[in-house]
C-alpha cells in the first residue's frame, strides 16, 4: 500500500470526507463526527475501547469532558431568546433609522475593530450567539436601501465577527491559539515566548482589518447603500422576520 510520511494514504478518506462535506454545505456536526468515524475506523480503532486500545466513544467523550467549557454559551441563549421576542430587533433597527452618518461598510468595520479589541484583551462573548445575530445584524439591515439585501448584510456581520474573533484573539498573549502555537514548537525543539508570537500577529490583524475594509466598501455599493450612509430604509419589520 502506498504510504505517505509513513501512513497509509487511504486512512486519509476522513478528510476528503470532510472536505467534501464543508464545501457542500451540509451540517457541521454530523460531517466531522462522520470524518473522525471514518478515520478512526480505516485505522482499526475499536467502537468501544478496552485496557489495551482507546475507542471512538472513550476518545470522544474524554475530549467533550475536558472542553465542556465551550458549551456554556448555551446558558445565553434562553436570555438572547426573550430580548428577540420582547423587541430586540425592532429597537435596534429604529435606533439605525434615527442616526445619520451610519453605512453598513462603517457598521462592519466597526464591529470588526471591536471585536479585535474584544480578542486583544482575552474577552469571550460568544459574538455570533449574543453580538452579532440579535444586535448588530439588525443594525445592519435597517441602513439598507432595500430588504432584498438582507440576507448578504447577515452574512457580512457574521463575516465581520469571524475575522476580528479569528485574528485578534491571537493579540492576546494567554489565549489558546498562542498557548498552542507555543506548545507545539516548544515540543518540536524551539521554544518562543507567548508575548512574541502575539506581537508577531499584530501585521497580520492589520492586514485582515484592511482586507475586510476593502470587502466591505465593496458590498456597501454593491447593495447600493447611499454614499451618505443614511439609512433608506428605515422600515421596521416584525421580529419573525428576522429569523
Amino acid at each position: 500500500m502506498e504510504t505517505w510520511l509513513g501512513w497509509p494514504v487511504w486512512k486519509l478518506l476522513g478528510v476528503g470526507v470532510l472536505v467534501v462535506g464543508l464545501a457542500r454545505r451540509w451540517p457541521t456536526g454530523p460531517v466531522v463526527l462522520g470524518a473522525g468515524g471514518l478515520t478512526a475506523w480505516l485505522a482499526g480503532m475499536p467502537l468501544v475501547g478496552h485496557q489495551t486500545q482507546p475507542g471512538m466513544l472513550d476518545t470522544l467523550g474524554k475530549a467533550f469532558v475536558e472542553n465542556r467549557v465551550i458549551t456554556l454559551y448555551l446558558l445565553t441563549l434562553p436570555a438572547v431568546g426573550l430580548a428577540e421576542r420582547l423587541g430586540l430587533h425592532t429597537t435596534m433597527g429604529r435606533l439605525m433609522g434615527r442616526l445619520t452618518g451610519v453605512s453598513l461598510a462603517r457598521l462592519l468595520i466597526g464591529f470588526q475593530m471591536a471585536r479585535v479589541a474584544m480578542g486583544a484583551l482575552g474577552l469571550r462573548l460568544q459574538g455570533h450567539v449574543t453580538f452579532g445575530r440579535p444586535i448588530v445584524a439588525p443594525m445592519a439591515t435597517a441602513v439598507l436601501p432595500s430588504p432584498a439585501g438582507e440576507g448578504t448584510a447577515k452574512a457580512a456581520v457574521a463575516a465581520a465577527e469571524n475575522y476580528g474573533n479569528f485574528f485578534g484573539q491571537n493579540l492576546f498573549p494567554a489565549s489558546a491559539g498562542c498557548l498552542l502555537v507555543a506548545g507545539v514548537m516548544k515540543g518540536a525543539g524551539y521554544p518562543v515566548d507567548v508575548v512574541r508570537l502575539a506581537l508577531y500577529a499584530i501585521p497580520i490583524v492589520a492586514v485582515s482589518l484592511g482586507v475586510a475594509a476593502v470587502q466591505f466598501v465593496w458590498l456597501e455599493r454593491q447593495l447600493g447603500q447611499r454614499p451618505n450612509g443614511t439609512a433608506e430604509h428605515t422600515a421596521v419589520r416584525q421580529d419573525t422576520g428576522h429569523g
